[in-house]
């Protein structure tokens, strides 16, 4: 491979990752130690920086139509993804009130941290089944 190939082929990759950030900037810029910044830590990595998830991961966008059905709330508060955040209750409450403000979610959430405290003790071993029960 030559040098000109070389180059070429890391200003294309190096411009594929550009285009991903560059739209989702907005929603991290003026955070750099609340949600978004607890998102992009804790969830980013899986979910994506845009919360449209991937093949084995969830998508984040429109979920706030799970609180709409009974046991919805519970069910998010104990995903496992959620239970084992490496955050305090009060600042996954907060992340959660975000990520229920951001990715086409409308839905005012309201989370605190009594209510995530009690929840993630127990969290789901069988997510998938828990979520199947809700429909």
């Amino acid at each position: 491979m030559t040098v000109r190939s070389r180059a070429l082929r890391l200003f294309t990759i190096g411009a594929a990752l550009g285009s991903l950030v560059v739209p989702v900037a907005p929603l991290f810029a003026a955070d750099v130690d609340g949600p978004a910044h607890d998102y992009l830590l804790s969830c980013g990595g899986c979910h994506g920086l845009d919360g449209a998830g991937s093949v084995r991961v969830p998508s984040l966008r429109g979920v706030d139509r799970l609180l709409a059905r009974p046991g919805g709330r519970d069910y998010v508060l104990r995903v496992p993804g959620v239970a084992s955040a490496p955050l305090s209750d009060a600042r996954l409450a907060a992340l959660l009130d975000w990520v229920f403000a951001h990715f086409d979610n409308r839905t005012p959430t309201n989370f605190n941290a009594a209510e995530v405290g009690a929840a993630r003790v127990s969290p789901w071993l069988d997510p998938k089944a828990a979520r199947a029960a809700l429909d």
